[in-house]
């Protein structure tokens, strides 16, 4: 991801956006057990179906999806495609990112505040934003 970061830094947006998804495919800090059924043998704990083995296996965690998705939205902007910085942004909110000041005022995303796509997206997730008018549908 820094190595990414470097590239926006550098005006290599496409370079940047192609990091940020590989970085995606890397382990990631969460530790998980990846179980797969044994049918080799009789279960230890009973039942005739046999028992499971594991795998431990590294995977992204919430901050680093959200982190992700969140520089890809800047590098999609940056390359002036609204639709999918937009998208981002949104997959970064539904991992948890709720720093909506900053998606506001982030200079990498100029482009596309102000955008429809982007201020439905943002009347969508910001519950801060009090618009007295959604109750009769404007």
């Amino acid at each position: 991801e820094v190595l990414g970061l470097r590239m926006m830094q550098d005006g290599r947006y496409e370079d940047a956006l192609k990091a940020f998804q590989q970085a995606m495919k890397l382990p990631g800090s969460r530790s998980d057990i990846l179980r797969t059924a044994n049918v080799a043998g009789p279960s230890p704990v009973g039942g005739s179906k046999g028992g499971t083995e594991g795998r431990r296996v590294q995977t992204l965690d919430e901050f680093e999806y959200q982190a992700a998705h969140y520089n890809m939205a800047c590098a999609y902007a940056s390359l002036g495609n609204v639709g999918e910085s937009v998208a981002n942004l949104k997959k970064a909110f539904e991992y948890g990112f709720d720093n909506y000041a900053t998606v506001r005022a982030d200079p990498d995303l100029e482009s596309v505040q102000g955008s429809t796509e982007f201020e439905r997206l943002m009347e969508e997730v910001d519950p801060r934003k009090f618009n007295p008018f959604k109750v009769f549908g404007k």
